[in-house]
C-alpha cells in the first residue's frame, strides 16, 4: 500500500536475514533549467479539458453570487412587504 511504511529493524537476528538492497546505476539526470524548460514546452503545447467559462472553480464563484443575490433580494421582498403591515398596525396602535 502507498501508505505503509517500514521501520528499520534494530534486533540483528531479523537484520540478518534482510538482504540489502541492489545499488542503482547511475542514470544521467538533465539538469533543473532543462526540467523546467521542458515542462514549460509540455504545458504551453497542451489543451485545456474543459473551456475558461465552464470551470469548475468559476462554476462555483457563479453559483455563490447568484445564491447571495436572490437572499438579497428575498430580504428586499420581506422587508417590503412588512411595511404595509407595519404601517396598519402603528396606525391600529396609535388610535387606541
Amino acid at each position: 500500500m502507498a501508505t505503509t511504511f517500514t521501520t528499520p529493524h534494530t534486533h540483528h537476528g531479523l537484520s540478518s536475514l534482510l538482504h540489502p538492497a541492489p545499488r542503482a546505476k547511475k542514470i544521467a539526470k538533465p539538469g533543473t533549467v532543462a526540467t523546467f524548460v521542458g515542462d514549460l514546452l509540455e504545458d504551453v503545447q497542451q489543451t485545456p479539458l474543459q473551456a475558461a467559462e465552464f470551470a469548475k472553480h468559476d462554476m462555483f464563484r457563479e453559483h455563490i453570487n447568484a445564491m447571495s443575490i436572490s437572499y438579497f433580494a428575498l430580504i428586499v421582498l420581506l422587508v417590503a412587504a412588512s411595511l404595509p403591515v407595519l404601517a396598519y398596525s402603528v396606525q391600529y396602535l396609535v388610535a387606541y
